[in-house]
Protein backbone atom coordinates (compact mmCIF):
# COMPACT_ATOMS: atom_id res chain seq x y z
CA UNK A 1 0.00 0.00 0.00
CA UNK A 2 2.93 2.56 0.95
CA UNK A 3 4.08 1.83 -2.88
CA UNK A 4 0.40 2.59 -4.20
CA UNK A 5 0.25 5.66 -2.63
CA UNK A 6 3.58 7.01 -3.10
CA UNK A 7 3.68 6.39 -6.62
CA UNK A 8 0.32 8.03 -6.56
CA UNK A 9 2.37 11.38 -4.74
CA UNK A 10 4.95 11.02 -6.95
CA UNK A 11 2.81 11.31 -10.41
CA UNK A 12 0.47 14.00 -9.42
CA UNK A 13 3.66 16.23 -8.21
CA UNK A 14 5.44 15.09 -11.58
CA UNK A 15 2.25 16.29 -13.65
CA UNK A 16 1.32 19.30 -11.38
CA UNK A 17 4.68 20.15 -11.84
CA UNK A 18 4.36 20.02 -15.30
CA UNK A 19 1.11 21.94 -16.50
CA UNK A 20 -0.79 24.59 -15.35
CA UNK A 21 -3.00 23.87 -12.72
CA UNK A 22 -6.98 24.02 -13.93
CA UNK A 23 -9.01 26.23 -12.65
CA UNK A 24 -11.44 24.39 -9.92
CA UNK A 25 -10.18 21.01 -9.98
CA UNK A 26 -8.39 20.40 -6.41
CA UNK A 27 -5.13 18.71 -6.16
CA UNK A 28 -5.43 15.96 -4.23
CA UNK A 29 -2.06 14.67 -2.20
CA UNK A 30 -3.41 10.69 -1.86
CA UNK A 31 -1.05 9.86 0.66
CA UNK A 32 -1.53 12.58 2.95
CA UNK A 33 -5.11 12.34 2.58
CA UNK A 34 -5.55 8.76 3.87
CA UNK A 35 -2.95 9.63 6.75
CA UNK A 36 -4.62 12.79 8.11
CA UNK A 37 -6.99 11.71 11.21
CA UNK A 38 -10.05 12.90 11.59
CA UNK A 39 -11.83 14.47 14.72
CA UNK A 40 -15.03 12.49 13.67
CA UNK A 41 -16.06 9.47 12.14
CA UNK A 42 -17.40 9.39 8.33
CA UNK A 43 -18.41 5.84 8.19
CA UNK A 44 -22.46 6.81 7.49
CA UNK A 45 -21.15 9.28 4.84
CA UNK A 46 -19.19 7.51 3.10
CA UNK A 47 -21.30 4.15 3.08
CA UNK A 48 -24.62 6.23 2.97
CA UNK A 49 -26.41 7.63 -0.53
CA UNK A 50 -26.03 11.36 0.74
CA UNK A 51 -24.25 13.38 -2.16
CA UNK A 52 -20.76 14.58 -1.30
CA UNK A 53 -20.16 18.08 -2.34
CA UNK A 54 -16.68 19.17 -2.02
CA UNK A 55 -15.85 22.64 -3.14
CA UNK A 56 -12.36 23.41 -2.85
CA UNK A 57 -10.27 26.72 -3.92
CA UNK A 58 -7.79 26.19 -7.15
CA UNK A 59 -5.23 24.85 -5.44
CA UNK A 60 -5.56 23.93 -2.46
CA UNK A 61 -3.69 21.81 -0.18
CA UNK A 62 -4.30 18.96 2.49
CA UNK A 63 -2.91 20.80 5.08
CA UNK A 64 -5.18 24.02 4.73
CA UNK A 65 -8.75 22.05 4.46
CA UNK A 66 -11.27 22.23 7.48
CA UNK A 67 -11.85 19.07 8.90
CA UNK A 68 -15.16 19.25 7.60
CA UNK A 69 -13.77 19.45 4.11
CA UNK A 70 -11.29 16.67 4.68
CA UNK A 71 -14.16 14.09 6.02
CA UNK A 72 -16.14 15.19 2.76
CA UNK A 73 -12.93 14.67 0.72
CA UNK A 74 -12.19 11.65 2.53
CA UNK A 75 -16.01 10.14 2.17
CA UNK A 76 -15.63 10.82 -1.51
CA UNK A 77 -12.57 8.90 -1.64
CA UNK A 78 -13.55 6.03 -0.49
CA UNK A 79 -16.52 5.91 -2.73
CA UNK A 80 -14.24 7.01 -5.33
CA UNK A 81 -11.87 3.96 -4.70
CA UNK A 82 -14.93 1.35 -4.46
CA UNK A 83 -14.69 1.95 -8.27
CA UNK A 84 -11.40 1.18 -9.03
CA UNK A 85 -9.93 -1.88 -9.76
CA UNK A 86 -6.27 -3.44 -11.09
CA UNK A 87 -6.29 -4.93 -14.23
CA UNK A 88 -3.43 -5.60 -16.21
CA UNK A 89 -0.90 -3.39 -13.80
CA UNK A 90 -3.84 -0.54 -15.35
CA UNK A 91 -6.26 0.83 -12.51
CA UNK A 92 -9.61 1.12 -14.22
CA UNK A 93 -12.56 3.18 -13.04
CA UNK A 94 -15.77 1.65 -13.20
CA UNK A 95 -17.35 5.65 -13.21
CA UNK A 96 -17.57 8.59 -15.83
CA UNK A 97 -19.38 10.69 -13.57
CA UNK A 98 -19.69 12.13 -9.84
CA UNK A 99 -23.51 11.77 -9.76
CA UNK A 100 -22.57 7.65 -9.93
CA UNK A 101 -21.93 7.54 -6.61
CA UNK A 102 -23.10 11.06 -5.37
CA UNK A 103 -20.15 12.60 -5.23
CA UNK A 104 -19.16 16.01 -6.92
CA UNK A 105 -18.18 15.65 -10.75
CA UNK A 106 -14.55 18.33 -9.84
CA UNK A 107 -13.71 15.52 -7.01
CA UNK A 108 -14.27 12.55 -9.59
CA UNK A 109 -12.62 14.56 -12.09
CA UNK A 110 -10.02 14.99 -10.49
CA UNK A 111 -9.66 11.16 -8.80
CA UNK A 112 -10.01 10.19 -12.76
CA UNK A 113 -7.00 12.50 -13.89
CA UNK A 114 -4.90 10.83 -10.68
CA UNK A 115 -5.26 7.21 -11.56
CA UNK A 116 -4.73 7.84 -15.06
CA UNK A 117 -1.14 9.66 -14.31
CA UNK A 118 -0.46 6.60 -12.25
CA UNK A 119 -0.94 4.66 -15.20
CA UNK A 120 0.76 6.53 -17.17
CA UNK A 121 3.81 7.04 -15.10
CA UNK A 122 4.08 3.25 -14.78
CA UNK A 123 3.89 3.05 -18.60
CA UNK A 124 6.54 5.18 -18.91
CA UNK A 125 8.62 3.51 -15.96
CA UNK A 126 7.94 -0.03 -17.90
CA UNK A 127 9.17 1.35 -21.95
CA UNK A 128 12.97 2.69 -19.26
CA UNK A 129 13.10 -1.09 -17.90
CA UNK A 130 11.75 -0.57 -15.14
CA UNK A 131 8.70 -2.29 -14.60
CA UNK A 132 6.62 -1.91 -11.59
CA UNK A 133 3.71 -3.77 -10.25
CA UNK A 134 1.39 -1.71 -9.48
CA UNK A 135 -0.56 -2.69 -5.69
CA UNK A 136 -4.79 -3.19 -6.12
CA UNK A 137 -6.79 -1.14 -4.22
CA UNK A 138 -7.86 -2.88 -1.13
CA UNK A 139 -10.34 -2.93 1.76
CA UNK A 140 -7.30 -2.04 3.84
CA UNK A 141 -6.23 1.43 1.76
CA UNK A 142 -10.13 2.17 1.85
CA UNK A 143 -10.71 1.99 5.28
CA UNK A 144 -7.83 3.93 6.39
CA UNK A 145 -9.42 6.77 4.51
CA UNK A 146 -12.56 6.96 7.13
CA UNK A 147 -9.98 7.00 10.37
Amino acid sequence: MRTFLTLIVATVLMVSCQNKQEAGVPVLNLASLAAIPLDNPIDTLAKGKAFIEVKLPPGARIEELSKEDLGLLKAAAYRFFGQVKLVDNQYIANIKEGKEIAVSDAVVAAYLKAIANTNAFADSLKNEGQEIQLPAITDEYRNALLK
